[in-house]
């Protein structure tokens, strides 16, 4: 397993860092055979995620940052955007199903419900949501990891 992480500011143009790094951490990774199409969703849902990240938690204020964590094995990535604070309080990420199919925004943790494996937030003490995605390598699950 490969552990990437890295921090970037919170303003808009890093939605677009933040989705090249987990492209790349999962393309890197040497027994990686993500397919094109799971690299594409991670970049997605990454792009999601940290515009998400700056828009409704304090990691868009003036200096903040978020943070991106990728773990990537043979046969999946689970990439977190850590974040600040939400702007509201108590407020929690949870799908809100778009009510104009053609905004602009309110999307975004539809398609990580609908794209990802699995995806949540991350622990009460921490700020920032996860997913996961898994592909199939072809090769027999191990017995003794399964």
């Amino acid at each position: 397993m490969t552990v990437a992480f890295t921090s970037f500011p919170g303003l808009p143009a890093s939605v677009a860092a933040a989705r090249r790094f987990v492209a790349g951490a999962i393309r890197l990774y040497p027994q990686s055979s993500a397919p094109d199409d799971v690299v594409d969703r991670a970049a997605l849902l990454t792009s999601e995620l940290a515009t998400n990240a700056i828009r409704h938690t304090r990691s868009g204020d003036p200096g903040e940052t978020f943070t991106v964590r990728v773990s990537v094995d043979s046969s999946g990535a689970w990439t977190e955007v850590r974040t600040r604070a939400p702007r509201l309080r108590q407020a929690l990420p949870h799908v809100a199903a778009p009510e104009d199919p053609f905004a602009e925004h309110g999307r975004g943790l539809f398609l990580v419900d609908q794209l990802a494996t699995k995806w949540g937030s991350l622990a009460p003490w921490q700020h920032g949501v996860y997913f996961l995605l898994t592909w199939d390598t072809g090769q027999p699950p191990d017995p003794l990891t399964a």
